[in-house]
């Protein structure tokens, strides 16, 4: 059955990252046969497999992960012909995982985006470190609104930034800076003329909310400002939408699920597969 495995996910046509999440599936496959071979199992068989899952109290993404893995393991077995039926394919998961309402912006857009700011004026690079650290490194409105400059710190020979989440006390979590964020931020910091370390990192909008810490609702505006300046604004995309394309921007750069995780601060994988789950629908919507 290992060996079987093996074949099967060296031949399978997805991202490494991908493909652990499906040899991990598919090992506790291979545990629940305890030996057995799966050209003689039945649908039958494949529900007794869904029932012991149950009994794990996993979660819908997961379980539909697993089966969802047994399916095509199957398929691969009838294209070498070792069996010709698939007793998974009638097996379904529980509900369907969630799925997020908000859309993601597709990678030419987030250039779009991006070259619509004028960095020519302090505000400008205000509002691109602000994105950047958004779209780039996922943080939420309200750790960038209570981001201070001391924040951004080196730690394991990479740059990153301490944020607090929402019904979060502490800066006790942190998100690597990819280098663009670290260039926009150096630079708008540069065009302040004082960075005191216990300052907000992102200043207010206006001149009268200079020095000031920005809110979540100045956030908003800008950010919808610079989605219908670029033409991108559309149903399903707001500024939350910054977050998810966070996510898809580092699988698509080949991040492992725990990167994906650490990054989004998940406090489960469940949370992140989903992620990963809606990059392959939307990878298969691009092949129609």
């Amino acid at each position: 059955m290992e060996r079987l495995i093996n074949e099967f996910i060296d031949k399978l046509p997805r991202r490494e990252t991908t493909k652990e999440t499906y040899l991990k599936a598919l090992r506790e496959f291979a545990k629940w046969l305890k030996g057995g071979l799966p050209e003689a199992l039945t649908t039958y068989d494949i529900q007794q497999y869904k029932e012991s899952l149950v009994s794990k109290n996993l979660s819908p993404t997961s379980l539909s992960t697993y089966l969802t893995s047994v399916r095509r393991l199957y398929e691969y077995l009838i294209s070498i012909g070792i069996v010709t039926e698939n007793p998974a394919k009638r097996v379904k998961g529980s509900s369907r995982p969630h799925r997020h309402l908000r859309s993601y912006l597709k990678i030419d857009e987030v250039k779009t985006l991006l070259n619509a700011i004028d960095l020519s004026s302090p505000a400008g690079l205000r509002d691109s470190a602000m994105i950047n650290l958004m779209v780039r490194c996922g943080l939420s409105e309200i750790e960038i609104v209570r981001s201070n400059v001391g924040d951004v710190k080196v730690k394991g020979g990479n740059q990153v930034i301490f944020v607090q989440g929402k019904s979060k006390d502490k800066k006790n979590e942190y998100v690597k800076l990819t280098q663009e964020v670290q260039e926009v931020i150096e630079r708008y910091l540069e065009s302040r003329r004082t960075n005191n370390k216990d300052e907000p990192l992102i200043w207010g909008v206006g001149n009268r909310a200079k020095g000031e810490r920005i809110t979540t609702r100045a956030i908003r505006e800008r950010v919808n400002y610079y989605l219908k300046n670029a033409g991108i604004k559309r149903k399903g995309i707001t500024p939350y939408s910054l977050r998810h394309t966070a996510a898809l921007l580092a699988i698509e750069s080949g991040a492992a699920i725990s990167e994906v995780k650490k990054m989004l601060r998940h406090k489960t994988v469940d949370s992140t597969l989903v992620y990963f789950e809606e990059v392959e629908e939307l990878k298969k919507k691009d092949n129609i």
